[in-house]
């Protein structure tokens, strides 16, 4: 079952999208767990260190592809995949300095790259992000977490 907030996420449907991707998130990059996520995950889930303490998270790492990604590059749990899965190409970040939640689009997505993310999901995903409540020191935490940082800000709110 997926969390919550990642429920509230169940419109995305990348599957057109990224089927023919050579880039492949999965093989990539890791997604930073909810809290309320980490314990479906915790045999697998690892600690990623930051500033303010550690987050869990599964996906890419070490060289190595997300353990949930079969051999055609599809998501073997793509239905039940965490929030930070089902929002990217969007992340949402905490800026230390105006106390705002900060939208920014990750153009280390050739999806973004060729236009192929609509204005009609940034908008859902918007609407979804500023009327849900986020633990804020869980973002500060997901913010600091070392992520190459290739980003376009779309919208800042409190």
């Amino acid at each position: 079952m997926s969390s919550d907030l990642a429920s509230k996420l169940n419109f995305v449907d990348f599957g057109t999208i990224c089927n023919n991707c050579s880039m492949n998130c999965c093989k990539k990059f890791y997604a930073v767990l909810l809290p309320e996520e980490e314990e479906k995950f915790r045999n697998i889930a690892f600690d990623v260190e930051t500033p303010l303490g550690s987050v869990k998270a599964i996906g890419a790492r070490n060289g190595k592809p997300c353990v949930f990604l079969n051999e055609k590059g599809f998501c073997r749990i793509y239905p039940e995949r965490p929030f930070d899965c089902r929002l990217w190409p969007l992340i949402l970040y905490y800026d230390f300095s105006t106390g705002e939640k900060v939208v920014y689009l990750d153009l280390e997505c050739p999806a973004v790259e060729r236009g192929l993310i609509s204005k009609e999901f940034v908008e859902r995903a918007m609407d979804v992000l500023k009327n849900t409540k986020i633990d804020e020191n869980w973002l500060k935490k997901y913010t600091l977490a070392p992520w190459p940082n290739k980003l376009r800000e779309i919208q800042r709110f409190k």
